[in-house]
């Protein structure tokens, strides 16, 4: 998945959900021209997020990479091996600016 358009927006939200049935973290951003996306992950193992500031984060990178179920992943997901089960393939989002973001899930979506 691309989600390359997304450099420049600014970070709006970031709300992280676990209840019993399942985890989801959904990030809003914002491009100050009231142009606004959406990214979902469903399925949350991890979450890692230096503290945002809200409504002042910019996104400089946006990256997601596949973690397959079986063979070997990235190298640098080496620190995200404890999360492997071979259960399921995951997605790993990482946004980086000031600030960084990084999410394993099972699924991601966006909407824009």
């Amino acid at each position: 998945m691309d989600l390359s358009a997304y450099r420049g927006y600014f970070l709006d939200a970031v709300v992280v959900q676990v209840d019993s049935v399942a985890s989801t973290a959904r990030i809003s951003l914002t491009s100050g021209d009231d142009d606004t996306a959406v990214i979902e992950l469903m399925g949350v193992v991890h979450v890692r997020m230096d503290s945002p500031d809200v409504k002042g984060d910019f996104i400089d990178e946006a990256v997601v990479s596949d973690l397959p179920r079986t063979g070997a992943w990235p190298a640098d997901a080496h620190h995200l091996l404890h999360l492997h089960n071979n259960d399921s393939e995951l997605v790993w989002l990482k946004l980086t600016g000031p600030r960084e973001i990084e999410v394993v899930a099972e699924r991601i979506t966006t909407e824009h």
